[in-house]
């Protein structure tokens, strides 16, 4: 009998012990990916050069993956084109007459500065957008623009509002996001 109980014993101390080591691995596992997926998280946003955020989801655009872009400094009239290779979403500004080149930076109100002539126009195209290809051209119609940095090599501004799709006036949806470019 008294074998049997030390058996018994010896059983539950390695079932414990076990236990315990396998308590301890899945913990430390679980704690290494919560660090691991925090790394990755701040080393992808480090490098976002573009950001927007429409219709439930967010667009963006590595730094690294920018197509060098020839921005177009004529007379107080500047045009921006971002995209990447692979990536079928696309940021466009136009400035017109607007005097930032002087400034370097300035907030602008849309639709007002837009009256009696367009001076100011973002506008985004996602190829991933269902409906005709015109609509995949989305407007930003009604909103701010904060441009807090323009030269000839940076371009960093943040803009809210809402838009939609070139030929559809009717349906609205809220835009956000943040540009942040080295060209």
């Amino acid at each position: 009998m008294k074998k049997s109980l030390n058996v018994i014993n010896r059983i539950a101390t390695i079932i414990s012990f076990t236990l315990f080591i396998l308590v301890l691995l899945f913990s430390c596992k679980e704690k290494h990916n919560e660090k691991t997926s925090n790394i990755n998280k701040s080393s992808i946003n480090s490098d976002v050069a573009i950001q927007v955020t429409m219709e439930g989801k967010t667009h963006s655009i590595l730094q690294k993956n920018i197509v060098p872009t020839n921005v177009q400094f004529k007379s107080d009239t500047l045009q921006f084109l971002f995209y990447a290779e692979e990536n079928p979403f696309q940021l466009n500004l136009n400035l017109t007459s607007t005097d930032i080149v002087d400034k370097g930076k300035a907030i602008y109100t849309i639709p007002e500065i837009n009256t009696p002539r367009i001076k100011v126009d973002l506008n985004f195209f996602n190829g991933e957008r269902e409906g005709k290809k015109m609509n995949r051209r989305i407007i930003f119609r009604k909103g701010t623009i904060n441009i807090k940095e323009l030269t000839k090599n940076k371009l960093e501004m943040t803009f809210e509002g809402e838009g939609g799709g070139m030929m559809d006036r009717k349906n609205s949806f809220p835009i956000s996001g943040k540009v942040n470019v080295s060209y």
